[in-house]
């Protein structure tokens, strides 16, 4: 994947849904990890077997509309052929088993029952963690995947909801937000497929999942023209990832709509596309429809060339115009060191130091969930003249990183007490 112009060359079907992003994140470990023992430990979780004689499958079932229940049904009866590991269980009293992460696919709250991970797909899960910086490559979790498990035990824990569903996607208001800037900071497609989507149906132009009118190749062409010939050697090798993969959708049909459907079912999962409601409906249809929140997201991104640049600057902003939210801005230097200093004590590590942009990511976030607007680099900000005023004596820089957006820092506990002090005081 290219760093210039990055692209999910190898998304398919299997990456339908996001929400097993943050599945996968709760049985990271944020130090020394395997593939295998990650592996192991999310198949346990996502297909743990749930009998019809306990009590737990009663209670799940009760999260399921009568509709999807009718349609869920299907899966208890399970031969050889579907999944190979029923030959290992008697089923002959004719009640089969669900799986817990299907019961969690159909609860009546996802947008979509579509896109399964079967068991012999596990792989490509921990592959997307991989391409969207979850995991690093030796298995563990970064930053922002030990970010996000957060922000998912503690809403499973806020919930007290036994056997909580993983997949729900917008299970708090910070969480759409992490998985958005995780595919966009790795996806420069997004923007260009949300464009030519909303151009077309804004204009009643044929739009279909593949062929002549095929939205993915339209926004692949739009992202290419938009890019140009460029002239720095890096941007020419980049730009040619991009051209191979618009070689490869434009020579099979089928190729070309199993990567289209999985972007367009994360922006579902994401309140950001629609999705048709038609019963009798074709694989080929194309099922997806825009709404307002499409059209308010299709007018920030129109134009957007530099992503880290936006996710830097001005996304949280960007995000309340999408989600038509009203917020206060901050402005206060202390109120935003009292975020970061916030942010810390939820994820920073107890020995040594935690990444800086980690904990200005997450100090958006939950100012975010409170009703407040910052932005990353304005706590980038925060944070240095801090560090040049009598409230340094709270923050500890890693030596060489200080005036590094990249900095490592540790905030000493008593900080949050100050910080409170001053800034109720200012209220």
């Amino acid at each position: 994947m290219s760093h210039r112009y990055p692209i999910l060359s190898s998304l398919d079907p299997h990456h339908a849904r996001i929400g097993y992003l943050g599945a996968l994140s709760t049985v990271g470990v944020r130090g020394l990890d395997t593939t295998e023992a990650l592996a192991s430990r999310l198949h346990d979780l996502l297909f743990e077997r749930i009998y019809p004689q306990e009590p737990r499958f009663d209670i799940l079932r009760s999260r399921l509309s009568p509709e999807r229940w009718k349609e869920f049904q299907k899966r208890l009866l399970r031969t050889a052929e579907v999944d190979p590991s029923s030959i290992l269980s008697d089923t002959s009293s004719g009640e089969g088993w669900a799986y817990l992460s299907e019961f969690w696919l159909y609860d009546s709250r996802m947008p979509s029952p579509l896109g399964p991970l079967s068991v012999d797909k596990l792989d490509r899960a921990i592959d997307l963690a991989r391409w969207t910086g979850v995991l690093l490559a030796t298995g563990e979790l970064s930053e922002i995947g030990f970010l996000l498990q957060q922000l998912i035990l503690e809403v499973a824990a806020e919930e007290q909801e036994k056997d909580f569903n993983l997949l729900l996607v917008r299970a708090r208001p910070a969480l759409p937000l992490v998985y958005l800037r995780l595919i966009l900071a790795a996806e420069m497609l997004l923007p260009f497929l949300v464009g030519e989507m909303v151009r077309r149906q804004s204009s009643a132009i044929q739009v279909s999942t593949r062929g002549e009118h095929g939205l993915l190749r339209g926004a692949v062409a739009r992202m290419l023209d938009a890019i140009g010939e460029p002239e720095d050697p890096a941007d020419m090798l980049a730009v040619r990832d991009v051209s191979e993969f618009e070689g490869t959708i434009l020579k099979t049909e089928s190729t070309e709509e199993n990567y289209l459907r999985p972007r367009l079912e994360i922006l579902v999962d994401l309140g950001l596309v629609s999705r048709k409601q038609v019963a009798g409906k074709s694989r080929t249809d194309f099922m997806w429809t825009t709404n307002e929140t499409t059209e308010r997201l299709a007018a920030e991104w129109a134009g957007l060339r530099d992503i880290p640049e936006y996710l830097d600057h001005s996304f949280f902003a960007s995000m309340a115009r999408v989600y038509a939210r009203e917020f206060r801005r901050i402005t206060s230097i202390e109120e935003v060191l009292l975020w970061f200093a916030k942010a810390f004590l939820r994820i920073g590590r107890d020995v040594g130091f935690t990444p800086g942009r980690t904990c200005a990511l997450l100090a958006c976030l939950i100012a975010w969930e409170s009703g407040a607007l910052i932005e990353i680099d304005q706590v980038f900000t925060a944070v240095f003249e801090a560090g040049r005023s009598t409230w340094s004596k709270y923050l500890h820089f890693s030596g060489g990183s200080r005036f590094d957006k990249e900095f490592l820092i540790r905030v000493d506990h008593e900080a949050l007490a100050e910080l409170e002090k001053v800034v109720k005081g200012a209220a």
